[in-house]
């Protein structure tokens, strides 16, 4: 049985699990903020603790919260962690101008969607930002479009405007808003759902028509039920879920030999 602490550090959140032969095990998530709430899955990776430490592997696409968990890490004497994308490959075709540019949140993502489908797919994960992804019928990655989350919009228009308050986007909101907040609420959750609802659609003409559509992410279960039947599987941690399937079918020093 081959176990590991997987880890992944988005832009506002981390998810830690151990995962076992690649499937994931009970998810611990904290502020990027605030690693010390992972302390207690991270202690399994002790040597001092009894029985076999684990290893870690990590995906992280915020270097500033990587480097507090490194000094986390090396403040409990636990092993530097082996990263996806450096340490061990992502094992999918990318047909992209850029490749070295591509977020590893997004190939693993795409990966453990491709998996479940069996087929082409569309994923779309509702982070910080947005992203929605188009995997072809051969598990090639062919890229896709990227736009603000669901608070990255509030703060912008808080931001950028004299009078408009930031609002704490709600779980829903009507279709015509009574008040400043009740508007601008009604603007971001049914404009991005609007958004996402069309970028499926254009994704689905390159993949081809029928492909399957998993969201991930923390706003995805609030989106989900705004959205057609076809476009509301939620996949709740795709990406950690793409992670300890990478690090799990990762080539070994024997394989290699």
């Amino acid at each position: 049985m081959s176990s590991f602490i997987a880890i992944t550090l988005g832009n506002s959140r981390a998810a830690a699990t151990v995962a076992t032969n690649g499937v994931l095990g009970p998810v611990r998530r904290a502020p990027v903020e605030d690693l010390e709430e992972l302390r207690d899955i991270l202690m399994r990776a002790h040597p001092d603790r009894g029985g076999e430490a684990l290893p870690i592997a990590v995906a992280s696409v915020n270097p500033p919260g990587l480097e507090r968990l490194l000094k986390l890490l090396a403040d409990m004497s636990l092993p530097m962690p082996e990263m996806a994308g450096k340490d061990f490959p992502v094992s999918m075709r990318l047909e992209v101008r850029e490749p070295e540019r591509i977020g590893v949140d997004r190939l693993l993502g795409a990966l453990a969607a491709y998996r479940r489908a069996r087929g082409a797919c569309v994923f779309v994960d509702f982070g910080t930002a947005i992203t929605v992804n188009s995997i072809g019928r051969d598990g090639e990655f062919l890229g896709g479009a990227i736009f603000p989350g669901l608070t990255m919009m509030a703060q912008a228009l808080a931001g950028g405007t004299a009078l408009l308050p930031e609002i704490t986007v709600p779980e829903a909101a009507p279709g015509i808003g009574k008040n400043p907040e009740e508007a601008i609420a009604a603007g971001i959750l049914h404009g991005v759902t609007g958004a996402v609802a069309n970028l499926i659609i254009v994704a689905s003409e390159t993949v081809g028509e029928g492909a399957q559509v998993l969201l991930t992410g923390g706003d995805a279960e609030r989106i989900a039920a705004l959205l057609p039947p076809d476009c509301q599987e939620v996949c709740t941690d795709l990406v950690l879920e793409g992670l300890a399937i990478a690090y799990h079918e990762r080539p070994t020093q024997r394989s290699l030999a």
